[in-house]
């Protein structure tokens, strides 16, 4: 079956969009900021009446039990759906998908999967660049890992 935006829940969308951005491994960056799990709440919440901090816990780092477990959900009927594949424990983290040999950051299987349907992902990172409230903080968080992605080229990420 060929999925559109439109055939996704919110969370769902809001996590495709996310893992498009391009967003450096968060230990890389030196900030659980970049966790996909931390995007993807920020996203939800300022979709959401726009409060970022709708799904954070108090330190506005880590997310409540409550949205770590609709994520849990969108990313279970995501991989049945065949949109997203689970990683195992302990692979490399690289942005959508597996690297070979970039091993910096470990995947925590329940935030992090690898895109398989990268054109749906597209249309769903169009569709959080269109949405006022989102716009301006998907912006910084792209501008940002591009800086990081180039010192870490520059130190020699993914040359082998």
């Amino acid at each position: 079956m060929v999925y559109q935006p439109d055939d996704l829940s919110p969370i769902e969308k809001a996590l495709l969009g996310v893992l498009c951005l391009g967003l450096p491994p968060s230990r890389a960056a030196g900030s659980d900021t970049f966790r996909v799990d931390h995007v993807t709440a920020v996203v939800c919440g300022l979709l959401h009446e726009g409060e970022s901090p709708r799904h954070l816990q108090p330190d506005s780092t880590a997310v409540t039990a409550e949205f770590r477990s609709q994520l849990r959900s969108a990313i279970v009927s995501l991989t049945e759906k065949g949109i997203v594949a689970e990683q195992a424990a302990g692979m490399p983290a690289a942005v959508g998908g597996f690297e070979a040999g970039l091993a910096i950051d470990m995947v925590n299987p329940d935030e992090h999967p690898a895109l398989l349907d990268r054109y749906l992902g597209q249309l769903c990172m169009e569709e959080l660049f269109n949405a006022p409230a989102v716009y301006p903080y998907l912006m910084e968080r792209y501008s940002t890992s591009g800086s990081i992605w180039r010192r870490l080229r520059d130190e020699g990420y993914g040359s082998d």
